[in-house]
């Protein structure tokens, strides 16, 4: 008979793999950025372009403290829980950074924020209270 003891690290290896696919596309977005040149490019705004990987499983996040850079955030969620989940930014008016995602599936989004700290939670009745809140330090 099979031992199943070891069936909980497959959401450990789908949450690396998502991960390392995204750390991939952030890399490849600063290359791109890079061979970028000439009189075309445009003025350089306050803040730069960063990334923010959340994991969302039943009534938490991972991790639950968040840091990342002002300016243009690129947002992943990675839901591994067995219900949908959001993350909205609370001190930025509600703002919802990537929509409901369902189980299993990763929901990406970008957001302008300003330097601060910031309290993200999900939405959905009950997770907030439940523990699905973290802090979000913006530097």
């Amino acid at each position: 008979m099979m031992d199943r003891s070891h069936q909980p690290t497959r959401p450990l290896h789908r949450r690396l793999a998502g991960r390392r696919a995204v750390a991939g596309l952030a890399v490849a977005a600063l290359a791109l950025a890079a061979c970028g040149g000439g009189d075309t490019a445009e003025p350089a705004t306050s803040g730069g372009s960063s990334t923010l990987s959340v994991e969302a499983g039943d009534l938490y996040y991972e991790p639950s403290s968040l840091t990342t850079s002002a300016g243009t955030i690129e947002v992943t969620l990675d839901n591994v829980g067995a219900i949908e989940h959001d993350l909205i930014v609370e001190e930025a008016g509600e703002l919802d950074a990537v929509g409901m995602v369902a189980p299993g599936d990763t929901g990406t989004g970008t957001i302008e924020l300003e330097a601060g700290t910031y309290t993200v939670y999900c939405s959905v009745p009950g997770h907030r209270g439940g523990g699905m809140e973290a802090t979000l330090e913006v530097s």
